[in-house]
């Protein structure tokens, strides 16, 4: 990607410029991804005469193939928005100084038309204190040359009206909502964190329902659905008609709601791949290197000892903050720095995996499977595993407890750091004595 070239003109409007990544770019990384899933579920066709792989490499792909065509657009978004922002923050502020107020917040804005997102408008647009709302006019000019186009910010501001601008600065109706709600702040983020597992579940689990049910027919109508859609598509652009146009407007709906499922189901995505990754470095990492170690002749232990030992330190590695942040820096929910929700995704992820918020879901798993097991051996003198594998994870908690509360009571313990240092050096002194 080329540098940015940025200047100023005559009128005072600054410009920037770079060439923007195309969609659909690098198309050997689908087929690659595809090439591999098709491979693996034919592989376990062959050798098992399954294919009970191929649901879950279809999800697989599917989110392969968003993230694939989001690639450029992203990327070129991050670029627009970060330029605009060093461009403008200083003459926004500047502007607002001199009428007496400050900016709460400013946005880059599209005006978008139609079903395929076509752009009528760039806004830079700014939230002040006194409630209103300046836009900035962004201008982007097409190449006439073969080269880059290039993006004009212009300098003088109007007061906006258009609703759509006021929504999309403004605070959310629902966060206003949520605020008049008399309930702590913490309770309002787990309400609407049970909100996103119940309905990203709920979507999550019916793709997969439906999936499960068509099986082949999957690839089939979905493979059908896009060879209409960019049928349809091709067409209009040629034979721009009101019919056509009407046609290809109706086979864009599935896309849409596919397209608002995906955008439902991500924070589902980010909470659960929280967890997920979590619990796969915290637990299932130190029990395939202990597995792995054991059948290699390098440990000599019981398998009840290994739970027990992945119990007590995997539970103990999921209290640890500095081990929890570290785990989330190297997983996909990191900050890749390339647009402002993968920040928020990766603070959300940071919350999450808090030692308090920790500590609660190890004890409410313990607490979970020890009832069961508890009424299994009293009812029906039975266990869930084993008793050697139940007494393992029972230890294994009690091991949990006992780090949790030493860890409580060495917070409790205040120790004045330089009281303690002048006491200890007070034993090196001595009374003098005349010999």
């Amino acid at each position: 990607m080329d540098t940015v070239k940025k200047w100023t003109l005559s009128n005072g409007n600054k410009c920037f410029q770079f060439c923007e990544r195309q969609e659909f770019e690098r198309p050997w990384i689908i087929f690659l991804v595809g090439f591999l899933l098709i491979a693996g579920t034919s592989i376990e066709y062959l050798a098992k005469n399954s294919y009970y792989s191929l649901i879950p490499n279809f999800i697989f792909f599917f989110f392969a193939f968003l993230w694939w065509i989001t690639i450029p657009l992203k990327a070129n978004e991050a670029i627009i928005e970060k330029n605009i922002h060093e461009i403008m923050d200083d003459l926004v502020k500047k502007d607002a100084t001199a009428v007496g107020t400050h900016v709460v917040r400013s946005i880059v804005y599209y005006d978008i038309k139609g079903t395929y997102g076509i752009i009528t408008g760039r806004y830079f647009l700014v939230l002040l204190k006194n409630g209103k709302i300046w836009e900035y006019p962004i201008k982007y000019h097409t190449s006439t040359d073969g080269k880059c186009g290039y993006y004009e910010c212009n300098k003088k501001h109007v007061v906006s009206n258009d609703k759509n601008h006021i929504r999309a600065i403004r605070p959310k109706e629902w966060r206003n909502f949520l605020a008049k709600i008399n309930l702590s702040d913490k309770t309002k983020l787990w309400f609407l964190i049970f909100l996103i597992i119940l309905v990203g579940g709920l979507i999550f689990a019916g793709t997969f329902w439906a999936v499960i049910k068509l099986k082949w027919w999957t690839f089939i109508l979905l493979g059908g659905y896009f060879f209409l859609y960019e049928t349809t598509k091709w067409i209009a652009k040629i034979r721009p008609k009101n019919f056509v146009n009407t046609i290809k407007r109706v086979v864009s709906l599935p896309l849409i709601i596919i397209c608002i499922f995906v955008s439902l189901v991500q924070p589902f995505i980010t909470i659960v791949g929280t967890f997920f990754f979590i619990f796969l470095f915290t637990f299932l990492v130190p029990a395939i290197i202990m597995t792995i170690f054991l059948k290699t002749g390098c440990l000599q232990l019981k398998s009840e000892t290994i739970v027990f030992v992945v119990f007590a330190l995997g539970s103990i590695l999921t209290s640890n903050y500095s081990v929890t942040k570290n785990i989330i820096r190297h997983t996909p929910l990191k900050n890749w720095g390339n647009h402002t929700y993968e920040s928020h995704r990766e603070n959300l992820a940071f919350y999450l995996v808090h030692p308090s918020n920790m500590t609660f879901l190890m004890y409410f798993i313990y607490f979970v499977y020890l009832t069961i097991s508890g009424y299994q051996f009293i009812q029906n003198e039975g266990y869930i595993i084993s008793n050697e594998f139940d007494m393992s994870i029972l230890k294994a908690f009690l091991v949990y407890i006992a780090f949790t509360n030493m860890r409580t009571k060495a917070k409790e313990t205040e120790i004045k750091e330089k009281e303690l240092l002048q006491r200890i050096a007070g034993l090196f002194e001595h009374d003098k004595y005349e010999y």
